[in-house]
């Protein structure tokens, strides 16, 4: 009988501590608005080598690839830097305006001209692997035969804001 005592305490003792404890803890967590924009060049120097150039202007397709990410919803806008080009040869121009040069969002059908107010290129939701945040641009360059020939630059200045 003794023996049959101590084997039910332990099992008695054992399913006492076997029944789970349960408690809980309350934090907090800042997650801070966060965006992120890369350009990558994807073409060289626009080049007028004929007449028809000078005509009908220049358009390179794909010329960049802009990335963004952001946690929040966002606009992309661009501005020149200056309001002419900076001419960097001794034969080119020094009133070469910006806005011979046009910027739009690869497979869209309107170019915007370079000012130096900033413009509204696209605005997205937030996040970073959709189309609308992985893009190709554009541009366009018509100096017509108002300018010398020679070699020109300009900055472009892209600015990622939320909405």
């Amino acid at each position: 009988m003794k023996y049959c005592l101590t084997i039910l305490l332990i099992v008695m003792h054992q399913l006492l501590f076997a029944q789970g404890k349960t408690g809980s803890m309350q934090g907090t967590v800042n997650v801070y608005s966060i965006q992120s924009l890369e350009i990558k060049k994807l073409s060289g120097v626009i080049s007028f080598s004929s007449p028809n150039d000078f005509f009908n202007g220049v358009t390179v397709a794909n010329y960049a690839n802009i990335k963004v990410r952001s946690n929040e919803n966002w606009i992309l806008s661009f501005a020149a830097q200056s309001t002419y080009f900076s001419p960097l040869s001794q034969t080119a121009s020094s009133d070469m305006p910006c806005s011979v040069l046009s910027i739009k969002v690869n497979g869209h059908n309107n170019f915007k001209k370079l000012k130096t107010n900033s413009k509204k290129l696209r605005q997205g939701n937030r996040g970073s692997n959709t189309p609308r945040h992985d893009f190709n641009i554009d541009v366009h360059m018509d100096p017509g035969f108002e300018y010398n020939g020679g070699l020109y630059s300009i900055s472009v200045m892209y600015t990622l804001t939320k909405q």
